[in-house]
């Protein structure tokens, strides 16, 4: 009976330990399944950000010059000044679809600590959930461009969720029609799952990655190209997705949208890789940063020394309510990149100076936070240790 008592133990342990360990390859299973951004590592090191106004304007030709013309925007982008930067990992694409889902199916939306927002970002920390709350946001959601108000979400009920949007709707292309909220909260949902850091990344650490240790104009390099030698068709040798504004328009001032176009699968423009290697840096979708957005604020960095890993401003202070027509009276995040539907040469309401080259690696925008849109997505930052 005794020996018999033995065995039975026995083999209860055996049970016990075979159970664990199932239960821990399903773990591990589960975590190598998870579809988490690809990142590619930036090293420490120094660049120019910003870019300084150049104009001889006795000749458009000059415009395709480096010597000649920047682009740049001086109430945004002035004055280019050498910043430091630390290592760190960035997205080597726009975050897809398939990879926002997990978030969404891990009860991303329904988890209130992703959403609360910590004092380094400068805002009430309960800002993001009560305005999830508020609009019963489930998924990425946007408002169609046809005038017809329109709102295209994800359908939650059949996978892939994203198949019935306008835009943006394959496996991977990038997720859009998040917010600044969203894009916020699965950045947080990311670390908790990894146990790793993850965020969105500040201007700095974009621009750098865009623009390389060399500071180049574009990601794929200085020269000054026309629209037709940037945008095209995946495989057509176009170096991004972005629009080319028709010779019989007329309008002088403001950026040309086409809103027929459409975003690509991340990484379908290697020509237009940057020095760091990575993809959609210009065109696809514009993309989040941490910042905040202000038009002044490169005088003021400079003036106050924050040249090493500089941050966004430390509070929304103004101008960054913009008190122009069109533009929002709101507190804005910044935004970088262009996007599908934006001409890549187009104007800016900021600059005297003619075409600005939306797709350069220094061009800011700006966005209010819950601006989410069809041409609006964002990329993610690791902190290394």
């Amino acid at each position: 009976m005794v020996g018999e008592f033995r065995v039975f133990k026995k083999n209860m342990v055996l049970m016990m330990i075979w159970g664990f360990v199932l239960c821990m390859a399903a773990s591990v299973q589960a975590d190598d399944g998870l579809k988490i951004p690809e990142l590619v590592n930036v090293d420490n090191g120094t660049f120019e950000m910003g870019m300084n106004v150049k104009l001889d304007s006795s000749t458009s030709a000059t415009y395709r010059t480096v010597d000649a013309y920047s682009g740049a925007t001086p109430f945004k982008e002035w004055p280019a000044h050498e910043v430091t930067m630390s290592a760190y990992a960035i997205g080597k694409y726009e975050v897809t679809n398939e990879e926002y889902a997990e978030f969404v199916d891990d009860g991303g939306y329904d988890t209130r600590a992703y959403w609360l927002i910590d004092d380094a970002y400068a805002e009430n920390a309960e800002n993001g959930w009560n305005w999830k709350e508020r609009e019963g946001r489930t998924a990425p959601l946007y408002i169609v461009y046809d005038g017809s108000g329109t709102k295209d979400t994800w359908d939650l009920s059949s996978y892939p969720y994203w198949d019935n949007m306008t835009y943006s709707n394959q496996d991977r292309s990038p997720v859009v029609g998040v917010s600044w909220y969203e894009a916020y909260a699965y950045c947080k949902w990311l670390s908790d799952v990894t146990g790793e850091t993850y965020r969105l990344p500040t201007e700095a650490e974009w621009e750098y990655a865009a623009r390389g240790p060399e500071s180049l104009i574009f990601p794929w390099g200085n020269d000054y190209l026309s629209a037709e030698e940037m945008c095209g068709d995946p495989g057509s040798g176009a170096m991004a997705n972005c629009a080319i504004k028709p010779e019989t328009d007329s309008r002088s001032r403001g950026m040309y949208s086409d809103f027929t176009r459409d975003t690509q699968p991340v990484g379908s423009y290697p020509e237009g890789v940057s020095p760091v290697g990575c993809y959609d840096m210009a065109g696809n979708v514009m993309e989040w940063t941490g910042d905040w957005f202000h038009l002044l604020y490169y005088p003021y960095r400079v003036a106050t020394g924050q040249i090493t890993d500089p941050p966004g401003p430390s509070y929304p202070w103004f101008p960054f309510i913009i008190p122009v027509p069109p533009f929002w009276i709101d507190p804005c995040r910044t935004v970088r990149s262009g996007s599908f539907a934006q001409d890549s040469i187009g104007e800016d309401n900021y600059s005297i100076y003619g075409p600005t080259y939306p797709v350069r690696g220094a061009h800011r925008q700006f966005v209010k936070r819950y601006g989410g849109t069809f041409y609006l997505g964002f990329r993610v930052v690791k902190e290394l240790d």
